[in-house]
């Protein structure tokens, strides 16, 4: 029986093991179950090498509350940090341990995985939103396209080809960014007519991209087919301003989804907006925290937003769950 499992181990799962460990908690008795085989998987794997992790992602102004903070930093830089946290914290992580199941016992959570059980009186749930992305509700992508259809621009290189990138918000516009350096023609297409979503400095830079017919931007459009024309996708527009056009893949840049499912399973308390919880995390089940993400809401939040949920976890748990130092 631990004192505190947390699943995730992203910023926010990091951060409430290291919180704990300083708060007084036995690190021998906080563990963090990651499905993956490394920390950070969604850093590791969705952002490109060149890009810089930003600290406050999203134009979130958020102030580091607790132990760790990190300015805007290179993807190694990132990663080289969060291995520092977990030597100096002692952090303990089970990798290759995804999470099939939760349940209540009388004095705590017992946790089913892929690597086995554990039980713990506090749980933690860290596993933000990026492990599954939107996908288009409206048609379905044909078979045969798969590797042309992605939802993130690290799973296969793409350099010389015609892109379409679908989204408006600054993962789009992040997108857009990093591919035309390596020769992409891109095209954008967001169904809305003016940027809202972006931060100030993206929407800049898109702004400028545009004029310098580095990227062609499709305001006020919305997909309603793709078709496989000869293994590449044709893509079928709704306005009938806009032709069908036919690409070398497309890129959908659509955020990310709170994991309802995977929180009702313990009978979270959901609303029309997601879980419920307080200003600590804390959801109407008892010992159980939500942080990062999943406390910020569908747009995301940034490293900094994820470390201070972990503070606010750290402080409520020790009040009322565990005895901390």
């Amino acid at each position: 029986m631990y004192d505190l499992v947390i699943i995730g181990a992203g910023p926010g799962g990091i951060a409430l093991a290291a919180e704990g460990h300083a708060s007084g908690i036995d690190s021998n008795q906080i563990l963090i179950l990651e499905k993956s085989h490394n920390h950070n998987w969604a850093i590791r794997q969705l952002y490109p090498e060149q890009k810089i992790t930003t600290a406050n992602y999203k134009g979130f102004e958020a102030k580091c509350e607790g132990l760790l903070c990190l300015s805007d930093m290179t993807k190694a830089q990132t990663i080289e940090y969060f291995d520092k946290v977990i030597a100096d914290y002692k952090v303990n992580i089970k990798y290759e341990a995804e999470v099939f199941g939760m349940e209540r016992v009388s004095d705590g959570f017992r946790i089913n995985t892929s690597s086995g059980t554990f039980e713990s009186r506090v749980l933690g749930v860290a596993i933000g939103i990026f492990g599954r992305p939107n996908r288009p509700q409206d048609y379905t992508f044909p078979p045969a396209l798969r590797q042309r259809l992605l939802f993130d621009i690290t799973s296969v290189p793409i350099r010389n080809e015609s892109v379409l990138v679908v989204g408006g918000g600054d993962t789009a516009a992040e997108y857009v960014q990093y591919l035309h350096p390596a020769g992409n023609r891109i095209t954008l297409s967001y169904r809305q007519a003016e940027f809202v979503r972006v931060n100030e400095q993206n929407r800049v830079l898109l702004l400028t991209m545009e004029e310098r017919r580095d990227v062609e931007i499709l305001r006020s459009t919305n997909i309603v087919k793709i078709e496989d024309e000869q293994g590449r996708p044709r893509v079928v527009f709704r306005e009938e301003t806009v032709l069908p056009r036919t690409f070398d893949r497309v890129i959908y840049a659509l955020g990310g989804t709170t994991p309802t499912n995977f929180l009702r399973t313990l009978g979270i308390a959901f609303n029309e907006h997601g879980p419920i919880f307080d200003d600590a995390g804390a959801t109407n089940v008892p010992g159980l925290y939500l942080l990062g993400d999943l406390v910020v809401g569908t747009k995301g939040g940034s490293i900094i937003t994820a470390f201070n949920s972990a503070v606010h976890a750290v402080r409520r748990i020790c009040a009322q769950d565990l005895q901390c130092r």
